[in-house]
C-alpha cells in the first residue's frame, strides 16, 4: 500500500472521501487534514474508482446514497477488484441502520450513522480502522490520534 511521504518521522495515512454532499465532503476532508491524514474528494462511487486508480488510499470514507455508482455498489464491486479492496473502508451514512448492516455484510470495516456521530468520534473510528488494516506503518500523523 502506498503512503505519502513520513512526516515528523510518521506516515501520513490517505483518505478517501467518498460524498455526493461537497460541503460535507470538504468539512470533512478539513477535519481529517488538520489530524494529519492526506485527503481527496470524489463525489461518487465511479468517482471513487478513478481515483483509487491513480491515488490509492488506505482507507475510504463511503456515504451510501449517491448518484451514479451508489455506496453499496462500490463494496459489491471492491469485492471483485483487487485494487479496491486494498483500502479499508469506513461507512458513513444517513442511511437507516438496516442500511448499514447490509453494508457490513458487503465487507464494510465499520460503519457510523451519519446524523448522530461527533468529529472526535469520526476521528477515532478512521484512527481505529488504519491501525487494523494489514501491513499498517507503526504510526501515522496525527497528533491527537498516534497509532
Amino acid at each position: 500500500m502506498q503512503y505519502s511521504e513520513a512526516v515528523g518521522g510518521r506516515r501520513r495515512a490517505r483518505v478517501l472521501v467518498v460524498n455526493d454532499d461537497l460541503r460535507l465532503a470538504e468539512s470533512v476532508q478539513a477535519l481529517l487534514a488538520d489530524e494529519g491524514y492526506e485527503t481527496r474528494i470524489a463525489r461518487d462511487g465511479l468517482a471513487a474508482i478513478d481515483t483509487l486508480g491513480e491515488w490509492p488510499a488506505d482507507l475510504v470514507l463511503l456515504d451510501l446514497m449517491m448518484p451514479h455508482l451508489n455506496g453499496w455498489d462500490f463494496l459489491a464491486r471492491r469485492a471483485h477488484e483487487p485494487a479496491l479492496a486494498r483500502s479499508m473502508v469506513v461507512v458513513w451514512s444517513v442511511a437507516p441502520a438496516g442500511e448499514l448492516d447490509r453494508a457490513r455484510a458487503l465487507g464494510a470495516d465499520e460503519c457510523l450513522p451519519g446524523g448522530n456521530t461527533a468529529p472526535a468520534d469520526l476521528l477515532d473510528v478512521v484512527s481505529d480502522v488504519l491501525t487494523r488494516r494489514p501491513n499498517a506503518p507503526s504510526s501515522y500523523s496525527s497528533s491527537t490520534h498516534p497509532n
